[in-house]
């Protein structure tokens, strides 16, 4: 029954192009231009990033977004390098997170939107942020909340990820590409369940310093996010944001995503 769902909602462009292709990118990339829902979901990303960078990060050095994708944050923030694990004409360099071809010591800030799940061994980009932040610089992620809404959309919604709170250590093996494989509860396992794993590891030098649910939710789901078809009229923007603000002190319940600040000590 999940399946037919999913079939049902797929935007047509989307249905049956490889997740890991090119053609996925430059679809995606149309999407989101073209998804007012959408688009403002991403603008509250970018707006809530740029507000905790600039208040908790030091600032000199530059900033780099990973995994920039379809993504439009260079608009919006205009010294922002982008970057992605693939070459595309959306992107400044080619960069993969676990291997940066970075000097070290030479960022402020690295960004990363729904991207740490699809680390392979996460443990080598926690060794690369330390090599090229500077003190006081960090790094700041959007991933996957585990409340109980989440945990259901996004055990449901993809079939080439997975959302598995259980795994046992870092490492997913099952990834097989840059958005294939994934376990999007990598975020949760790392910095909830795991949090004195990661600090005993990492606390001498890194240190999670702020967590905070991301308001933009309804708007995210109902405009279909990249690969579905919107379900709401776009409208509805304006009176979808006002509830997200309403139910700000349930968040917990009901957001999709959490933002997470690491900071170079």
């Amino acid at each position: 029954m999940i399946d037919n769902l999913r079939q049902w909602l797929y935007e047509p462009r989307v249905k049956n192009v490889d997740v890991d292709s090119d053609e996925l990118l430059a679809i995606h990339t149309d999407i989101l231009r073209r998804k007012p829902l959408l688009n403002s979901a991403f603008k509250t990303f970018y707006k809530d990033i740029i507000r905790l960078s600039d208040a908790l990060l030091t600032t000199e050095g530059q900033e780099i977004e990973l995994g920039s994708g379809s993504g439009f944050f260079n608009t919006i923030r205009s010294d922002l390098i982008t970057s992605d694990v693939k070459k595309s004409p959306n992107i400044d360099i080619q960069l993969d997170a676990q291997n940066m071809s970075l000097e070290d010591d030479s960022l402020r800030a690295i960004y990363a939107i729904n991207v740490f799940h699809h680390l392979q061994n996460p443990q080598k980009f926690f060794s690369e942020l330390i090599r090229v932040l500077k003190s006081g610089g960090g790094c700041i992620l959007i991933e996957p909340h585990a409340g109980f809404f989440s945990s259901l959309v996004h055990k449901n919604i993809h079939s080439d990820e997975h959302f598995d709170k259980e795994a046992k250590g870092w490492k997913t093996t099952g990834i097989t590409g840059p958005l294939s494989g994934a376990n999007q509860a990598l975020a949760h396992i790392v910095f909830e369940r795991d949090l004195e794993v990661f600090e005993k590891k990492y606390g001498k030098e890194l240190e999670v310093i702020h967590k905070e649910y991301e308001l933009n939710s309804f708007r995210y789901i109902f405009s279909g996010g990249l690969n579905f078809r919107q379900l709401l009229p776009t409208f509805l923007n304006k009176p979808l944001t006002f509830i997200e603000w309403l139910l700000s002190p349930l968040a917990k319940y009901w957001s999709l995503h959490q933002i997470i600040v690491i900071r170079k000590i």
